[in-house]
């Protein structure tokens, strides 16, 4: 069985996760960027904790990443880059 590449987007009221939730950036209280690969394949993921108690993750895989990634120092004042 395959499933469908997760995307992320960036829309001006936060992250669309999979065009079905939005990530508000009021929400996002802290992100973390770290990288989560190994030798043989290159992984870099950033995690959100939400004011909700939860946590959503994206990587370095999904269409939109980059585009993404450019946007979180200028919208998230807690943001960890581990890298």
């Amino acid at each position: 069985m395959s499933y469908p590449q997760r995307t992320v987007e960036v829309v001006d009221a936060g992250l669309v996760i999979d065009q079905s939730a939005t990530l508000l950036w009021e929400d996002i209280r802290r992100a973390f960027i770290y990288d989560a690969g190994t030798e043989a394949e290159e992984l870099t993921c950033a995690e959100f904790h939400l004011a909700e108690g939860y946590s959503v993750e994206i990587n370095s895989q999904m269409p939109g990443w980059d585009h993404a990634i450019e946007h979180l120092p200028g919208r998230i004042d807690n943001l960890v880059d581990e890298r």
